[in-house]
């Protein structure tokens, strides 16, 4: 039933090692998709870029709003 469903999915994740630029831990990053990264030690989502050294780059979104609460 999962060949019907699905055909022949094929996936794959890669794993690497930096500084979380979120934690500013050393930590494991996990692949989301082939250049988005997951921090295993924070949750946070990086972008990663190669230019002569790897570096991560936090993901923020421009339709995020800042909610305040007065206590």
């Amino acid at each position: 039933m999962y060949k019907k469903t699905f055909g022949q999915l094929e996936m794959s994740a890669q794993v690497t090692s930096g500084i979380c630029p979120t934690c500013r831990e050393s930590s494991m990053f996990v692949s989301l998709t082939p250049e988005i990264f997951r921090c295993i030690t924070c949750g946070a989502d990086c972008r990663q870029h190669v230019n002569g050294k790897i570096s991560y780059i936090p993901i923020t979104s421009s339709k995020s709003v800042d909610v305040t609460v007065d206590v």
